[in-house]
């Protein structure tokens, strides 16, 4: 995998600014310590619940001024090429990320970034179900139509637990708009020095070795990626029946059985785009894309999404195994495998990168902008 200088300079650049950020955002709470919104109401960080909100927020203060001067003097060193001191980047990068995201990571990033896909899986389901009955004549009668009345009296039915369950998660988004804020920000800085990092030594012969080692293997790293959220999907699954696991009051209470639903189909919407890794329709969208259809799937367009999720699945891992050990919950370990799909996302990621730019560099990709007309029998979509 051979890669320019430019997406090393643009993560290098972000990862510089969210230091900045975080780097304000720490002084001011070492100014005011009531400014601070970690953990409220929710699972702390790691670096708090071991050494408490005090140093935890003066680790964040020096930690975020030490990123910002050695993005400053890697990118002030840059010329033409690529950027200067890739070593100390490479040596910075994976200093941050083990601070921000390890350090400042817990489950409730996890918990927060699986009720936001949760809710915006309503959506996407219509979206996919109204292109369904457009693109498909064969489907549309048969899966399209169905799925859509289906739908339609899913909601008239429940409209008044789904009224309840909107209701209740609307404030409660609310009230932790700060705290969402600042997990973003550490989970934002964690990716972004990890990328720097990465891209600072990509173009040694060791990492261009492992490349192709991780490419040969990708599809078993991508299965076992897949598999990281079954386990979950299944578990909330249970809140459809009489004996749901980790949610016994789930069982009678319908927006609370919605909930474990709408959860559950995250975990299958994970599935089915971490297996497009390794599928045609991974590399060309699918006639069921709105407006692009056919054209060539940039590699930023995976490479970056699922990047982040893996890097955040990772980041979560020893809190949630420290937690899991220190509770008496080792069976959530396996619920919920973070410590395993993470690793073997980022792989995947990385083979999907190793696969499509050696493919780039045979001459057989296409230019985003010029459309690839699949058809009618087009097997990718």
């Amino acid at each position: 995998m051979t890669t320019s200088a430019r997406p090393y300079r643009i993560a290098l650049a972000s990862a510089t600014v969210l230091s900045a950020i975080a780097a304000v955002a720490g002084l001011v709470w070492l100014v005011d310590p009531t400014a601070i919104v970690f953990g409220v109401d929710t699972v702390p960080p790691l670096i708090i619940a071991l050494f408490g909100m005090g140093p935890a927020t003066l680790v964040l203060a020096l930690s975020s001024v030490v990123g910002v001067a050695a993005g400053a003097a890697a990118l002030t060193g840059s010329g033409r090429g690529r950027p200067a001191g890739i070593g100390l980047v490479a040596a910075v990068g994976a200093a941050q990320a083990l601070v921000f995201g390890v350090g400042f990571g817990s489950i409730s990033n996890l918990s927060t970034a699986g009720y936001l896909v949760a809710m915006a899986i309503p959506v996407l389901l219509l979206i996919v179900i109204v292109q369904v009955i457009r693109r498909y004549p064969a489907a549309r009668w048969t899966i399209g139509v169905p799925l859509l009345l289906a739908s339609g009296i899913g909601l008239l039915l429940g409209r008044e637990p789904l009224g309840v369950l909107v209701s209740n998660l609307g404030p409660a988004l609310a009230r932790q708009a700060g705290f969402l804020l600042v997990t973003l920000l550490m989970i934002a800085i964690g990716f972004a020095w990890a990328a720097a990092a990465v891209l600072a030594v990509v173009d040694t012969d060791a990492a261009k070795r492992t490349t192709r080692w991780v490419t040969r293997h990708r599809t078993l790293f991508t299965l076992l990626a897949a598999l990281g959220p079954v386990p979950y999907g299944l578990a909330r699954l249970t809140w459809l029946t009489p004996w749901p696991i980790f949610g016994a009051e789930a069982a009678a209470d319908m927006p609370t059985r919605i909930l474990g639903l709408a959860l559950s189909s995250g975990s299958w919407f994970a599935l089915v785009l971490t297996i497009g890794l390794i599928r045609p329709w991974g590399e060309v969208f699918p006639r069921w894309i709105p407006f692009l259809a056919g054209r060539r799937v940039p590699v930023a367009a995976a490479a970056v999404p699922g990047g982040i999720v893996a890097a955040m699945l990772c980041f979560a891992a020893v809190p949630f195994l420290m937690q899991a050990a220190l509770g008496g919950s080792i069976e959530m370990t396996l619920i919920f495998p973070c410590w395993l799909w993470g690793p073997a996302l980022a792989l995947a990621v990385w083979g999907y990168i190793g696969h499509r730019s050696s493919g780039d560099r045979r001459g057989g990709g296409e230019s985003i902008e010029q459309p690839v007309k699949p058809s009618p029998t087009d097997s990718r979509a």
